[in-house]
C-alpha cells in the first residue's frame, strides 16, 4: 500500500550502499512510499546468520546475551532473551512532552530502516520489512519529543518506534491516535516478536536526531534563499548602491557562500532602475549601512555553515550507528561507540547560531525600513496615511524583536550541557536531541521574521512604486500580494505573517 497519489515508480528506494540523500528523506517525511533494494535481503540474512552462529558458540555479544548499559555484566540466558528484548523497549519508551510531527516520525523510521538495511546490526529481514510496511500504510508511532540525551543514540524516542513495531504503544492511524496492535491489524501488518538483539538494534542509534537534522537543513536552505529575496526587495525600496554586489568584489574574497549569495542577489536585481551607484546617489553617502551593503557576506557565511552541516548530516544519515557492529564477510563483531550523537550535536549547535543570525539580520533591515531616520524618506512604520491615528507595522516589529531575543537563548550550545546519566556509564553525552529540538524552533522563528520582512518590503515597494523594480523582485512582490493584501487600514497581521512563513518555498525557488 502506498501513500495517497503515490505510484510504485515514485517510491524512494532504500538500497545501501547507494546513499540516502536528504532530499529523498524529505520526500519520505512528506509521505512518499518506500521500497527496499534488491540486495538488502541478502545483506540482512548474512548478518543475522552471523548472530545465530555467535549465539550458538556462546560468544558474549552485547545486547544479545548481556544486559544493557551498566548492566552489561549481567548475563541474559537464552530462555530469557525474548522477555529481555520486550522489557528493554518497555523500560525505555518513557518519552515526555508533545509528540513529534508525523513527518519527523516518518523520517526517523526511514533513517533507522536504512541503517539496519546495511546488514551491520544482525536483525532479520522482517524487522526492516515491517518498518517499510508501516511507512507505506501510514502507521506512525506516537513519539514524544523529550527523553534522550544523544549518547547511546536516541534510545527513548526509538523505543517508541520499536514498541509500535512489536504491536505496543500508540500510533497515528488514519488521522486518529489509536493503539498500535489494532492499527497494525487493520493495515495487514503482523507485529514483530523480537529475537536476538533486534529491540536494541532498533533503539541504538541516532536516527531521530539525524532525521530531524536533515529536515532542518532542508528548511534552513529554503529560509536563506527566501531571506535573500527579502533583502533584495529592501535594497530596491531603499535605493541601495549595487556596487556591493559586484562579482569582482566577491571574487576577491571567494568564500563559496558569499559568492553564491551575491550571484543570487544580482539575478534577483538584474535590470532594476531603483538601485543607485556612486555616480547617481544625489548627495546620499557613497555606501550603505551593513544591513544593506553586507548581505552577501552575512548570508553567505550562513550558506557556508549550512554546507558544512549538510555534509555532516549526510554522512550520519548513511552511517551505521549501532553497537556492536557486525561484519559477516569477515566473521567479526566489534564493540564500539558509533551510537554517540556528538557529530549531530555539534553540527546542530553550529546551525543554531547561523539560524539565529538570519533572523537577527532580517530584523535589523526591518528596523531600518520602519525608522524614518534611516529609511530614506519613507513614512514611519510604512504608514500610508494618518500617521498617529494609524500605527502601521509597529506591532509586527515587536514580534520580530521578541523573536530575535528568544533566539539568542535558543542558540546557546546544547552540547556544552553534558549531564552524565545511566549510572555514569553515559558519562559524556552530546545532547544532540536537545540541540536539534532548539534548531527546529529557531527555524520556525526565522521563517516568521523573514516573513515579516517580506511583508514590510512589499509595503515599502508599494510606497516607492513598483514600476522600476527588477523582474525578479517584481515577481517576489507579486507573490507576496497574492497572499497578503496591502495595509490600507490597520488590521491584525499575525495570520498574514503565518501565511507568508508557510509559503517561503515560493520565494526560495
Amino acid at each position: 500500500m502506498y501513500a495517497a497519489g503515490e505510484r510504485a515508480e515514485d517510491a524512494v528506494v532504500l538500497a545501501p550502499p547507494e546513499p540516502l540523500t536528504l532530499e529523498a528523506l524529505g520526500r519520505i517525511a512528506a509521505g512518499a512510499a518506500v521500497v527496499l533494494g534488491d540486495r538488502v535481503r541478502s545483506r540482512l540474512e548474512a548478518s543475522h546468520a552471523q548472530l545465530v552462529a555467535l549465539a550458538a558458540s556462546g560468544r558474549t555479544v552485547y545486547g544479545l546475551n548481556t544486559g544493557c548499559g551498566p548492566l552489561v555484566d549481567r548475563p541474559v540466558a537464552p530462555d530469557a532473551a525474548a522477555r529481555f528484548q520486550k522489557n528493554l523497549v518497555r523500560s525505555h519508551a518513557t518519552g515526555l512532552g508533545a509528540p513529534h510531527a508525523a513527518s519527523v516520525v516518518r523520517a526517523t523510521m526511514a533513517a533507522r530502516a536504512f541503517s539496519l538495511a546495511q546488514g551491520r546490526s544482525a536483525v532479520r529481514p522482517v524487522v526492516v520489512d515491517t518498518l517499510v510496511a508501516m511507512l507505506n500504510a501510514g502507521v506512525h508511532p506516537i513519539v514524544p519529543e523529550i527523553g534522550s540525551v544523544g549518547a547511546s543514540g536516541d534510545l527513548v524516542e526509538l523505543a517508541h518506534v520499536a514498541a509500535a513495531v512489536m504491536g505496543e504503544g500508540d500510533v497515528e492511524w488514519r488521522g486518529s491516535r489509536v493503539r498500535a496492535a489494532p492499527a497494525l491489524a487493520q493495515a495487514g501488518i503482523t507485529p514483530v516478536a523480537f529475537e536476538g538483539r533486534e529491540a536494541l538494534a532498533l533503539m541504538n542509534g541516532t536516527a531521530c536526531e539525524t532525521a530531524q537534522a536533515a529536515l532542518v537543513v532542508l528548511g534552513a536552505e529554503e529560509l536563506v534563499r527566501a531571506a535573500e529575496v527579502a533583502a533584495a526587495l529592501v535594497l530596491e525600496a531603499l535605493g541601495a548602491n549595487p556596487e556591493a554586489l559586484d562579482a569582482r568584489v566577491h571574487a576577491a574574497r571567494p568564500h563559496a557562500g558569499q559568492v553564491a549569495a551575491a550571484a543570487h542577489l544580482r539575478t534577483l536585481l538584474a535590470g532594476s532602475r531603483r538601485l543607485r551607484d556612486a555616480s547617481a546617489r544625489g548627495g546620499r553617502p557613497v555606501q550603505d549601512a551593513y544591513t544593506v551593503r553586507c548581505v552577501p557576506q552575512v548570508l553567505g557565511a550562513v550558506r557556508d555553515t549550512l554546507a558544512h552541516v549538510r555534509q555532516v548530516v549526510g554522512v550520519e544519515l548513511n552511517a551505521v550507528t549501532d553497537n556492536p557492529t557486525f561484519f559477516p564477510e569477515e566473521g567479526a563483531v566489534l564493540h564500539a561507540g558509533n551510537f554517540h550523537g556528538q557529530p549531530i550535536a555539534l553540527a546542530m549547535d553550529h546551525l543554531k547560531v547561523a539560524l539565529a543570525e538570519v533572523a537577527l539580520f532580517s530584523e535589523r533591515r526591518l528596523a531600518r525600513l520602519l525608522d524614518p531616520a534611516a529609511n530614506g524618506g519613507l513614512p514611519p512604520f510604512l504608514i500610508r496615511n494618518d500617521a498617529g491615528v494609524r500605527s502601521g507595522l509597529m506591532g509586527l516589529q515587536y514580534c520580530a524583536s521578541s523573536t530575535v531575543a528568544e533566539n539568542g537563548v535558543l542558540a546557546h550550545p546544547a552540547s556544552l550541557g553534558s549531564v552524565p546519566t545511566n549510572a555514569n556509564n553515559q558519562d559524556v553525552v552530546g545532547m544532540g536531541t536537545v540541540a536539534v529540538r532548539q534548531a527546529r524552533r529557531l527555524l520556525e522563528n526565522g521563517r516568521r521574521v523573514v516573513a515579516i520582512e517580506l511583508l514590510a518590503a512589499a509595503e515599502a515597494v508599494d510606497l516607492v512604486g513598483g514600476d522600476m523594480l527588477a523582474a525578479g523582485t517584481r515577481a517576489a512582490h507579486a507573490a507576496i500580494r497574492r497572499l497578503v493584501a496591502p495595509l490600507l487600514e490597520d488590521r491584525p497581521l499575525g495570520h498574514d505573517v503565518e501565511r507568508l512563513a508557510d509559503a517561503l518555498g515560493a520565494f526560495a525557488s
